[in-house]
């Protein structure tokens, strides 16, 4: 039989991964870094952090401008 993964032997049994000291540190749910903002949906699911993703001027983005393509 194989053993777990030191990574998952310490989540099963301390429900954190072993960077993550006592559960103090928020830990985002989508790249698993520490975070100290996470950003929500419109139906309040947490699509990542500020660690994880990037803020940018819709301004900018072509896929925020469907017509551009007609």
């Amino acid at each position: 039989m194989l053993k777990d993964d030191p990574i998952i032997s310490c989540m099963e049994q301390t429900g954190y991964p072993p960077w993550h000291r006592d559960g103090d540190t928020p830990i985002c749910p989508v790249c698993g870094a520490e975070c100290t903002m996470v950003y929500k949906d419109k139906c309040n699911d947490i699509v990542g952090c500020d660690e994880c993703l990037t803020p940018t001027d819709a301004a900018d983005e072509e896929e925020c401008f469907p017509r551009w393509d007609e």
